[in-house]
């Protein structure tokens, strides 16, 4: 998202009015020092305490915060925009055609503005931007996320299919964004990925699993479980296994009860607490 952004909206802004209209003590200045600062919750307590300040000058300054690395930063960013909705549209707009672009970091911060204001309507536009194989997979990975935060169900086709892709951290953000997702019921998709290359990828979907107490990821568990060489994948594993709460699971646990890792032992003892 360019920086040139207040620009384009400018005209807008001052016809709301060129005086700031004080909400909560805040201001540019103010918010603009905190940046000058480069602390983070410095930005985020300004920019908050301005949530119903309206001037061009804020516009400005907060414009530029939507292409900050920080990802906090480019939310408090995104949401001081969202009060806003005459002046949110234009971004809205812009994050749009970024997520049909090359550039990954602009697509990145185009999921992130989109994914604020939790409208099913940019479900099929961030669905587009997940499935590219010519989008890096940063920009993937938070088109996922955003669709996770939308949160329809309706999303579960477009993260089912990501958990195949070839990149981890997309693989990992489509199995977070799963169990965002409401009313979700079960995890099926999310089986195959216990056993992926990518430990965090097993670990998360091993949590997934026990989030949504998917009984067919049950033998895959007790696998990882039994095997995996990463501790947090077999404590998520335990975990998910008591979450399960299948009988079937007591030899797998009882045994783990006794892993190297306390973690993994504790937990496990604690699950076979939660059998059937």
């Amino acid at each position: 998202m360019s920086t040139n952004y207040s620009k384009l909206l400018i005209a807008s802004i001052l016809v709301l009015g060129g005086t700031a209209q004080a909400g909560t003590g805040g201001s540019a200045g103010r918010i603009r020092a905190a940046v000058q600062s480069g602390s983070q919750d410095a930005i985020l307590a300004e920019v908050e305490r301005a949530e119903y300040l309206m001037c061009p000058d804020c516009v400005n300054v907060v414009t530029d915060l939507l292409d900050d690395e920080r990802p906090a930063v480019r939310e408090v960013a995104a949401w001081w925009f969202a009060r806003r909705p005459s002046v949110a549209q234009g971004f809205i707009d812009r994050s749009l055609q970024d997520l049909q672009g090359s550039d990954v970091k602009h697509a990145r911060n185009g999921a992130d503005f989109i994914a604020v204001f939790r409208n099913v309507k940019y479900i099929p536009a961030l669905s587009t931007a997940l499935a590219r194989t010519d989008l890096g997979g940063e920009a993937r990975a938070h088109a996922a996320i955003a669709l996770g935060r939308i949160g329809d169900k309706s999303v579960d086709s477009a993260l089912a299919n990501a958990m195949k892709d070839g990149d981890a951290q997309v693989r990992l953000a489509a199995v977070q964004a799963w169990i965002a997702v409401r009313y979700q019921q079960g995890a099926a998709p999310v089986v195959q990925l216990v056993g992926d290359s990518d430990a965090n990828v097993r670990a998360q979907a091993a949590a997934a699993l026990g989030e949504e107490r998917e009984a067919s990821g049950r033998t895959n568990l007790e696998a990882a479980l039994a095997t995996d060489t990463d501790a947090v994948v077999r404590r998520n594993a335990a975990w998910a296994l008591g979450r399960i709460g299948d009988a079937a699971s007591r030899p797998a646990l009882e045994k783990a009860s006794t892993d190297p890792s306390p973690l993994v032992a504790m937990t496990a003892k604690a699950a076979l607490s939660s059998l059937h």
